[in-house]
């Protein structure tokens, strides 16, 4: 078997190169020859450009937030740059300027490397998926919160109000002999009462049941997209299920407001799974956020 001879003249080398740029031209803006520039210095400074574009946009961040910035490991910031550099989409550009006003942001603690290698592995399309969660989850957060700060001022005036009425017709009726239309309107209004007392208590534990509850993850996502996600460890899946009772009897009650199941049979079954933003995941969308001026 004869050996085969690799040609390496000058004419060879060049026919090579020719192919190859007319592949890149296909595929970056604007075309080597437009540059004049070798192939290799071509995608140099177009890494370069990138660069300094993302790095003059996170100075304008800090002078506009008042960030005196401070000195980051070179672990980190090498890494960040490099990312940065290949990145097209200006959307994603801006959070890479954002992500870096925040590392040397001395008021935060930031300073994980995993980060920059986050931002280098998800698309646009993915990050505005996970940006909105975590924007919804904080202003749900942010109204329930304040539900249950009012809840807490008005509730003990409001039970204690609802009590002593309850208190009042019960004794009023206590009082009565027989049962005429006053006596039932009464009744009926002490069960109103009741009822609104049963309401007001319930009140904070539902609250407490909405701020538990997780935000979903927004957006329409491929499946692709949201394996990523997950490998990444930004969102993982939790299972939705329903329960419906089986072989049951009802007892009604017309005294009562409630209806009594007997010998009721529950089958839960998993229905379809939702995505939730992990602590990574939000942790990483606030250090790509502009941080709020109070």
């Amino acid at each position: 078997m004869t050996d085969k001879k690799i040609d390496i003249t000058s004419a060879a080398v060049e026919k090579g190169l020719d192919i190859v740029k007319d592949f890149l031209n296909k595929l970056i803006i604007p075309t080597v020859e437009e540059t004049g520039l070798l192939l290799r210095d071509k995608v140099t400074m177009w890494r370069f450009n990138n660069q300094v574009k993302m790095l003059n946009k996170a100075r304008v961040i800090c002078e506009k937030n008042g960030v005196n910035p401070k000195k980051v490991s070179l672990k980190v910031l090498c890494p960040l740059l490099d990312y940065a550099g290949l990145e097209e989409d200006e959307v994603l550009q801006d959070k890479w300027a954002q992500l870096l006003a925040n590392m040397v942001d001395s008021g935060q603690n930031i300073e994980n490397h995993v980060f920059p290698y986050i931002l280098s592995q998800i698309s646009t399309n993915e990050f505005l998926s996970l940006e909105t969660t975590v924007i919804l989850n904080d202003e749900r957060m942010t109204k329930l919160n304040l539900e249950s700060e009012d809840l807490r001022k008005v509730k003990p005036e409001r039970e204690k109000h609802l009590k002593n009425k309850i208190d009042e017709i019960g004794k009023w009726l206590g009082t009565q002999k027989s049962w005429n239309q006053p006596q039932w309107t009464k009744q009926q209004e002490k069960m109103k009462l009741e009822s609104d007392l049963r309401e007001l208590l319930s009140q904070e534990y539902k609250l407490k049941e909405s701020i538990n509850e997780p935000q979903y993850l927004s957006g329409d996502l491929q499946p692709y997209e949201i394996a990523n996600l997950i490998r990444l460890g930004l969102i993982k899946a939790v299972q939705k299920t329903y329960g419906y009772v089986k072989y049951h009897k009802i007892r009604n009650d017309p005294n009562s407001e409630y209806l009594d199941l007997e010998d009721a049979e529950v089958d839960i079954q998993t229905e379809y799974e939702e995505y939730i933003c992990t602590d990574l995941g939000i942790l990483f969308i606030r250090a790509c956020t502009e941080k709020k001026v109070k």
